[in-house]
């Protein structure tokens, strides 16, 4: 587990600082190797960062008021017996989120490789799909600077950060996001089906789109709903 962690992060440093030489070096292998490890442990690592961020939004402010009043000896007693409540409800709660950011990020960045790669054949461009969906899994790299949004979350809670505030820094940090992303999928399109640059590029914004898009409904239909849960 330690060496898997080890080489995710050294694959993800150079994703993100040397995001053309890595797609130059990177030799087309099955997608469900190491791309797909790659998008799996992206997917587990933001669903801790979220079980820690639901942990101390949610069961701490909980938790405190079960010992409301409870002091001395029956502290003593009581306090395994939430501490092990606690470290449950933690572990469901991860868990399941990291079902769900496995599942959802899968589907999503092979429905996104599966319209890149029609794209390109468009623009008379010569590559396969198991090659733009291997370079779509570690275009994953940074959906980890999300670690920020659930860092204002807490903010909101405990330093009475205005939900405005953090609604903006919401919707400029996934902006930031899909911009990088963007620009992976542009090399990755002109790497993969021999493009011009203007080319890879104009294909590679369809997807983008498609997420700012998305962005946009979020922020208008549920972004607004969180704020009684982080508030």
């Amino acid at each position: 587990m330690i060496n898997e962690l080890k080489n995710y992060f050294k694959t993800w440093w150079t994703i993100i600082l040397r995001p053309i030489y890595f797609y130059t070096i990177l030799k087309e292998e099955n997608w469900k190797e190491k791309a797909l490890s790659f998008l799996i442990i992206t997917s587990w690592i933001l669903a801790l960062l979220a079980a820690i961020v639901a942990f101390v939004i949610q069961y701490i402010p909980i938790g405190s008021t079960l010992v409301s009043g409870v002091s001395g000896f029956k502290l003593i007693i009581v306090l395994p017996v939430l501490i092990a409540l606690a470290a449950v409800f933690f572990a469901i709660t991860f868990l399941i989120l990291g079902g769900v950011f496995c599942f959802g990020f899968f589907i999503v960045f092979s429905l996104l490789a599966i319209a890149l790669h029609y794209i390109c054949l468009g623009f008379k461009g010569s590559g396969s799909m198991n090659g733009i969906i291997q370079s779509l899994f570690y275009s994953t790299a940074p959906l980890l600077l999300g670690a920020v949004i659930f860092f204002l979350m807490i903010l909101v809670k405990y330093s009475n950060l205005d939900f405005a505030v953090f609604r903006s820094g919401y919707n400029f940090i996934y902006f930031l996001i899909v911009l990088y992303m963007y620009g992976l999928w542009a090399i990755a399109a002109k790497k993969n089906y021999g493009l011009p640059k203007w080319k890879a590029f104009l294909a590679a914004t369809v997807p983008a789109v498609l997420l700012l898009i998305f962005a946009v409904l979020f922020d208008k239909i549920a972004l607004c709903k969180i704020e009684p849960w982080i508030s």
